[in-house]
């Protein structure tokens, strides 16, 4: 069976894409800052006892991500989603206040740029081997509309919108340097999630039923490529 690697499994998107998954009868390997209070991870775990493993990683901790990349160092990961993410300790619109033109937290912004950006690019070079030993060799960049600069419309959102924008020139350059993966930014939609808020758009489940439907049609020749969940190219 394929191999999927989802961090920030614990809730939002990174849960349903476990979730889905687990109903495909994937392997999928479930990472959570605090599996311990990840009810409803474990209870799924309960569900397909065979399917799911899920391990322990606060994606900022740099040791603990080379530590899991050791332990699976002969494992391929036929797709790694590189999940985790944050907008601070608030979601939208909460989280529209400390980051604005007016009222910058500095520190929070900190934290953001670690999440979205220092940690993605940590967890795909720690395991850059174990895709590209793997039969479909997908690593999935979780991006944002936000992080496009010619969709920016509206301003606001500094922390967060720059930590997105910089993590699609990641995605870019590694397209370029890894030529036997496949590398997507990709932009979910406007997703119900803790992040995303009540208001939003699009019901977890939808778009990552939609996200996985594109996974299978993506090819070597969309590396480098910002995606939406259809498959849409989003501009830069």
């Amino acid at each position: 069976m394929p191999t999927v690697f989802v961090t920030g499994a614990n809730r939002g998107l990174g849960f349903e894409h476990v979730r889905q998954y687990s109903e495909k009868n994937w392997e999928i390997i479930a990472c959570s800052r605090k599996p311990e209070q990840s009810k409803e991870l474990l209870e799924l775990k309960d569900q397909f006892p065979k399917n799911i493993s899920i391990e322990k990683l606060d994606v900022t901790n740099f040791d603990e991500i080379t530590a899991l990349s050791e332990k699976y160092h002969e494992k391929p990961i036929d797709i790694l989603i590189n999940n985790a993410g944050t907008l601070g300790p608030k979601g939208v619109p909460e989280g529209m206040g400390y980051q604005n033109i007016e009222h910058m937290d500095y520190e929070i912004w900190r934290d953001i740029l670690e999440v979205n950006l220092l940690a993605p690019f940590k967890v795909a070079t720690a395991f850059y081997n174990q895709i590209a030993m793997s039969k479909k060799k997908i690593l999935i960049m979780m991006s944002s509309d936000l992080g496009s600069v010619q969709q920016n419309n509206f301003g606001g959102l500094y922390s967060y919108r720059a930590s997105k924008a910089g993590l699609n020139i990641l995605s870019k350059g590694m397209s370029i340097d890894w030529k036997d993966i496949t590398v997507i930014a990709l932009a979910p939609g406007w997703c119900k999630t803790h992040l995303g808020g009540e208001e939003a758009e699009v019901d977890p489940d939808v778009s990552v039923t939609e996200q996985q439907i594109m996974f299978e049609s993506i090819s070597p020749n969309d590396s480098g490529k910002f995606l939406d969940r259809f498959g849409n190219e989003v501009p830069w």
